[in-house]
Formats: C-alpha cells, sequence, structure tokens
C-alpha cells in the first residue's frame, strides 16, 4: 500500500557550512573554521527538533546543487532537498512554499538553521494555529522571525525585503495586514548570530544536559581548545 503523504512540510533555510562562508558575525570570538564547524552543529540540532514533530516532512533550501552534495553528506538520510532558482532568502522562502505547496502539502513552514535549543513545543504550536489562521510567524529577539508558515503562496511578504533588519518581523506583519491576511504569532525566540547571543547560549546549556547534543559536542571542543592555548 502507497504511503500517504504527510500535509506538513518543514523545511530549513541551510547552506553548506563552508568556513568564512556561515556564522562569520561569531568572529571573534571564534575562529571562521570554528563558526562553520559550530553552524553544522546548528542545523543538525534544528533539523532533529523538527524531524520529531507528528505526522510531518523535513526538507532544506539551500543556494545550490553543491550545497545540496555537501549537506547530504552529514544530515539525516530522510531529509529532502529543494535548490533555490536565485540567490538570497526572498528565493528561498518563495521557493520553497512554491516546491512545496505544488507537491501537495497542506501546511508549509520554514525555520532558520540556527536554532538549535528552540522548543519543539513551538513548531506543534505552529502546526495547529495553521488551522485557523493564514500566516503564522515565529518572532525572534532581533525584529526578525524564527519561523513562516502558510498554506498558500504570498510573494508579497517576501519580495523587496529588506533583510537582517530589526524591522522585518513588523514590515511582514503590516504586509500580511495589507493583503488581508490572519497572523498568528508564536512565543518569542533568539538567533545566534553574535557573539554576545552565543554567550547567553553557552550559559544557558550548562544549565540543562537536554537538547543540542551535536552543538553542545561541538562547543565542549572549541572551550577545551581555546583554553588550552
Amino acid at each position: 500500500m502507497e504511503r500517504l503523504k504527510p500535509e506538513t512540510a518543514f523545511v530549513v533555510v541551510a547552506k553548506a557550512p563552508v568556513v568564512g562562508k556561515v556564522k562569520t558575525r561569531l568572529c571573534p570570538p571564534l575562529t571562521l573554521q570554528e563558526a562553520a564547524t559550530l553552524y553544522q552543529g546548528f542545523l543538525l540540532d534544528t533539523i532533529e527538533i523538527a524531524l520529531r514533530v507528528p505526522v510531518s516532512e523535513v526538507k532544506v533550501v539551500c543556494p545550490s546543487q553543491a550545497d545540496v552534495v555537501a549537506l547530504v553528506s552529514f544530515l539525516p538520510p530522510q531529509v529532502g532537498y529543494i535548490v533555490q532558482t536565485e540567490t538570497g532568502l526572498t528565493d528561498a522562502l518563495t521557493t520553497a512554499f512554491e516546491q512545496c505547496l505544488a507537491a501537495g502539502y497542506q501546511k508549509v513552514f520554514c525555520i532558520s538553521s540556527d536554532n538549535p535549543t528552540l522548543p519543539l513545543a513551538y513548531l506543534l504550536e505552529a502546526v495547529a494555529k495553521m488551522d485557523a489562521t493564514d500566516i503564522v510567524l515565529g518572532p525572534s529577539e532581533d525584529g526578525g522571525y524564527y519561523l513562516v508558515g502558510a498554506k498558500a503562496v504570498y510573494p508579497s511578504l517576501f519580495s523587496d525585503m529588506t533583510w537582517s533588519t530589526d524591522t522585518v518581523l513588523a514590515e511582514t506583519v503590516e504586509r500580511a495586514s495589507h493583503a488581508g491576511l490572519r497572523t498568528a504569532l508564536l512565543p518569542f525566540w533568539y538567533d545566534l548570530d553574535t557573539g554576545k547571543e552565543l554567550a547567553r547560549f553557552v550559559q544557558e546549556l550548562a544549565q540543562s544536559e537536554a537538547g543540542a547534543q551535536h552543538t553542545r559536542a561541538i562547543l565542549r571542543e572549541v572551550i577545551s581548545r581555546q583554553s588550552s592555548d
């Protein structure tokens, strides 16, 4: 009997962990090599969280086929891949929604790749909220968002957006309202983009042994190496 396709897809926006191309704002305190290795841990942990959502599938949207080749080498085998048609976050999000909805998924959620301790409960809440709204957003403390979900393609939410600013969330909500779309918000979370955020993250990891196991292992190596230098 043919397996029924789950109605929900989680798409992680990602790229290959190439030294000097990812998480460079974490340098210092990290080296470029350490930042790239840590990003790989972020990505693995984020995907493992998404894989725990029942009756859903997880994919990665990335800039090129070369990224796919690199990511396949260490990501779980059940992860699917979407290659962007153009560069940039606008195209990543648009392509992810277009391809997943065309493939028959009823609910599509795009999430960032650097939230290794994002609570699973937030993803479950996003799926539940999607039943009664048009757009679900997971607001980040920096003014952006870590998740955006929809049941249809809304290019106007992403086109000509100035990303990585503290007004992205507010502008997205305004665009949705202008388009007559209902928006639901999840609890706030934070991205791991700067040394200050990384220091906060390390402190929080020390308070619990649960979660982010890939990231924890890499950080232990980094901290051990820095202590011995």
